[in-house]
């Protein structure tokens, strides 16, 4: 269980520096995992946090330093296990959307070292309410197998692509948009509707008809585009979903996982 550390509360923080400092002279992105049991007037509250580094992918990245903290009460501890491995999950599976640019199938978005931190007494009483502390360790190295192939980095790099297309024609389609609002019998603002309720405005008025034929032309390679990133998605899900075993919830819902 190299990757779960456990160990007195007032060392827990010095192991923590440590680690993010052997991994800073290595040159390497890393994640940061903290489970820590609090008690608050005798009723016991689990606290996980999770930071990301990715300062070796691009130092100036947007999301680099992301922080998720998130609470536990004795209703949903259990749950606690799988958050460990379902936000790292996401993290990845997620990054064909839009507020992740540089799509990469790596684990945790070129993550190369994840390490889970946690007390003594923390751990014992993990353990005491069903939470299989050295099971977390397995998982964690069988995350920290999935490696990029020269085909996944390729899969990347297309994704890069088709979300920089999928832009550009998000901005022409809301110029057409605003365009045609102006030929409408009364006036209003595009962004204010979604696309289903503009579609039904504009079946309602005259717009010149190279406009509409734009509007439909952009619409369909905008529809086509996001099922592309879609096909990306599972590509890498279907992949990855061999190594990794994943928390049930994921399963659960993997098809929402794709809608762009």
């Amino acid at each position: 269980m190299e990757n779960v550390i456990i160990n007195t509360p007032n060392r827990i923080a010095d192991n923590i520096e440590s680690f993010k400092l052997d991994t800073i002279a290595d040159e390497k992105n890393y994640t940061v995992s903290r489970i820590t049991l609090i008690h608050n007037d005798d009723k016991p509250v689990l606290f996980y946090s999770h930071k990301l580094n990715r300062n070796y992918r691009d130092p100036n990245d947007s999301f680099n330093g992301k922080e998720i903290i998130k609470a536990f009460t004795p209703s949903n501890f259990k749950a606690v296990a799988d958050i460990v491995l379902e936000k790292k999950y996401t993290d990845t599976i997620l990054a064909h959307k839009n507020h992740i640019r540089d799509y990469s199938p790596l684990t945790d978005i070129h993550s190369r070292k994840m390490n889970l931190f946690m007390d003594e007494d923390t751990a014992v009483f993990m353990s005491d309410i069903g939470v299989n502390v050295e099971g977390l360790g397995e998982d964690f190295q069988s995350m920290e197998s999935v490696a990029s192939t020269p085909h996944m980095e390729e899969v990347s790099r297309s994704a890069s692509e088709l979300k920089r297309e999928l832009n550009d024609l998000k901005i022409k389609h809301s110029e057409l948009k605003e365009a045609m609002a102006d030929e409408f019998s009364e006036w209003f603002n595009p962004d204010t509707l979604t696309d289903e309720e503009f579609n039904e405005r504009l079946a309602m008025e005259t717009v010149p008809d190279y406009l509409l034929q734009q509007y439909l032309s952009v619409t369909d390679e905008i529809r086509i585009l996001k099922s592309k990133l879609g096909q990306v998605n599972r590509e890498v899900f279907n992949e990855t979903k061999q190594i990794i075993k994943l928390p049930s919830r994921l399963m659960e819902k993997r098809d929402e996982l794709f809608e762009i």
